[in-house]
């Protein structure tokens, strides 16, 4: 029995609903993209025992983050790097020794310039003691285990970064999300994350559209909370529970539903925000424009005295409708919201070019960090030069 979403939106509280008929899809249902499958041993339970290492042992996941926070908590001087970033490879070659300096500090400790701007990593050992807290070096060397990879645990050290972000994962559940194979193009990202996540924060989504009566029906008749996602059970449980329907008003419930409660109504952040979504399809009756939702965060970013890269946001496409390219390709040309906002091109030209890139790990491990870290890690803009930018 193939899997088929119910049809509508769910239920009113004047409406009993009761969960589509039929098993839960399985994990055949919901195949892997194309490209090189994942290493053996990949999908199996998590074993829940971490053995506690020390902070020295840590230390090697530093230049990893360097950079992403100083991009995110010294603007002025990430302006400054971006400036003379034509000018760093000559740096590392011998060439000025302004440029040099620059290059080196930015890739080698933490940096700051605006003594107004608050900074939620002011030390190593801050960003040291929360990849403690999450156990994040147990967790990549685990990872790598699975890949049969225990001498290249390397390979997965820059996944570290997650640690530093509070992610949320928003999916577009328009009726055109029923087209193809999109759903199971999203299922089998969030699936593979939950895989690779080397923090302990679990999968929290929010779902574009009626992701109250979703959430509701979730929490009482599962016990299963959007917030915490955890198991690859609860996740199809989640996917077989989610009306698709109705339209896409990316920008609107992006603000009702992560932007307004996580940041705009929070007296203060504790971690800067990652925002990962999911649209197959162009915005439609969208009370407002993206540029319109994200200005109102870094207003309040400004009140909090926090730089406005603390919020970012990663943009993917599902299937290939044009006009959702065009959305997207007019957001890469966008000067006021560009220099938080990352975009991809469709799931499968992303895959292609993930296949060519680091052969050494699976097509599919490539994908989910470019997409995951390209918002924040300016690494990944070499990945794709033509169909990827960084701002």
């Amino acid at each position: 029995m193939s899997y088929q979403p119910p049809a509508g939106p769910p239920p009113d509280s004047k409406t009993q609903y009761s969960a589509p008929s039929g098993a839960p899809p399985s994990q055949q249902q919901f195949t892997a993209p194309a490209g090189p499958p994942p290493a053996q041993g990949l999908f199996e339970k998590r074993v829940t025992t971490l053995i506690p290492l020390g902070k020295d042992e840590y230390k090697p996941l530093l230049p990893f983050t360097y950079l992403t926070l100083n991009r995110i908590q010294a603007p002025e001087l990430y302006n400054d790097y971006m400036r003379s970033i034509g000018k760093k490879r000559k740096a590392l070659f011998g060439g000025n020794k302004k440029d040099k300096e620059l290059a080196k500090d930015y890739d080698t400790k933490l940096v700051y310039k605006d003594a107004s701007l608050k900074r939620f990593y002011t030390t190593d050992d801050d960003i040291l003691n929360t990849f403690m807290q999450d156990q994040c070096m147990p967790r990549i060397k685990r990872l790598a285990k699975r890949f049969n990879m225990e001498n290249k645990d390397y390979l997965f050290y820059d996944l570290c970064q997650i640690c530093l972000f509070d992610v949320f994962f928003y999916i577009d559940n328009s009726g055109s999300m029923n087209a193809g194979n999109r759903l199971k193009q999203l299922y089998d990202f969030l699936i593979l994350f939950m895989q690779v996540n080397v923090s302990s924060q679990p999968l929290k989504i929010r779902i574009m559209n009626n992701h109250a009566n979703i959430a509701q029906l979730l929490l009482s008749q599962f016990n299963i909370d959007l917030n915490n996602i955890t198991t690859e059970e609860q996740l199809q449980i989640v996917f077989n529970n989610m009306s698709i329907s109705g339209v896409t008003p990316l920008a609107t419930q992006l603000y009702e539903l992560i932007l307004k409660p996580e940041v705009i109504d929070k007296p203060m952040l504790t971690k800067p925000v990652l925002v990962v979504m999911f649209t197959d399809g162009a915005p439609t009756r969208d009370k407002y424009k993206l540029g319109e939702v994200i200005y109102k965060v870094q207003t309040k970013l400004k009140r909090m005295q926090l730089p406005k890269k603390s919020v970012c946001y990663q943009i993917a496409q599902i299937g290939d409708d044009s006009s959702a390219s065009d959305y997207l390709e007019s957001l890469d040309n966008d000067s006021t919201i560009g220099d938080v906002v990352d975009c991809t091109s469709p799931i499968e030209k992303e895959m292609n070019q993930m296949a060519r890139k680091n052969k050494e790990l699976s097509t599919e491990v490539n994908y989910v960090k470019k997409l995951l870290l390209g918002a924040i890690d300016m690494s990944y803009d070499s990945m794709d030069e033509v169909n990827h930018k960084v701002y």
